[in-house]
């Protein structure tokens, strides 16, 4: 009897599959995945145009009072909490980032600066006598100008208006199949690669951004949500209230921003609703 017992408790422990322990999801549920919040920075003032690489999020912010926009860039890194100041164009305001030949460009009312990243400081002002509103690269980089709110493309040193986006447009993407994404003051649009047709898309009508994630994918997201595309109509998937600002780490958490911080959504496998 006594060997019976033993060899029970040896299968128990070593030959016997033994199932997680679930608990209840206190963080974001997200396509039926629970997601904890990670705090990467706060006491911000209004953090927009996020954009993430190497552990780093790049964002700019209101550097001045509640009554008075004065915006700036600045930096975070994982694991440190302060955000440091780029102290490059005035009102600084936009940012973009092509990660395969590691460069940062930082808008705003004074133009366009490039930034080396990986020489700290070389740094360039390559675009003069422009007021920018956003800016998004694939392949080019791509800016909207103040207050015209047109778009334009940088080719080689020099830029030209995109002439078949002849809207006044507040952002602007481009996905892995080469569609556009551009929204106005009418809301969301789609235009499928090779055409000119403008699809509406069903959802809000006022958007905090448009990111393309490291698979091509679009995410939209509004001022109390993020949605991703189903046909013509969006789905929303994470609601969290007051969102400025969203970008993807490397493996394609979200990050966001609220009024006053920059959050990741980290998935936590083994807790349910």
């Amino acid at each position: 009897m006594r060997v019976f017992v033993i060899f029970c408790m040896i299968y128990t422990v070593y030959g016997a599959k033994v199932k997680p322990v679930e608990s209840k999801c206190e963080g974001v549920m997200i396509e039926k995945k629970c997601h904890k919040h990670e705090v990467i920075s706060n006491g911000i003032n209004r953090p927009y145009h996020l954009s993430y690489f190497n552990h780093t999020v790049f964002f700019s912010y209101n550097a001045g009072d509640d009554d008075q926009d004065t915006f700036e860039i600045g930096y975070v890194k994982f694991g440190h909490k302060v955000p440091i100041a780029i102290n490059l164009t005035k009102n600084g305001f936009a940012i973009a980032i092509d990660k395969l030949n590691k460069i940062a460009y930082f808008g705003g009312s004074e133009g366009i600066y490039e930034h080396d990243l990986t020489k700290p400081g070389e740094i360039k002002h390559i675009i003069k006598k422009h007021d920018i509103w956003h800016m998004f690269y694939k392949h080019h980089l791509y800016f909207i100008e103040y207050p015209s709110q047109r778009l334009h493309k940088k080719v080689g040193n020099d830029t030209e208006l995109v002439e078949h986006i002849t809207e006044k447009i507040y952002q602007f993407a481009i996905d892995d199949h080469q569609n556009t994404y551009i929204t106005t003051k009418k809301g969301l649009y789609e235009i499928k690669n090779g055409t000119t047709e403008r699809i509406l898309l069903k959802g809000p009508k006022v958007y905090r951004a448009i990111v393309i994630n490291n698979k091509g994918v679009p995410y939209f997201c509004s001022q109390s949500g993020i949605y991703i595309k189903e046909e013509h109509t969006l789905k929303e998937i994470v609601h969290v209230k007051n969102i400025f600002g969203l970008a993807f780490d490397a493996e394609d958490n979200f990050i966001y921003s609220n009024p006053h911080e920059i959050v990741r959504l980290l998935p936590e496998p083994n807790k349910k609703m």
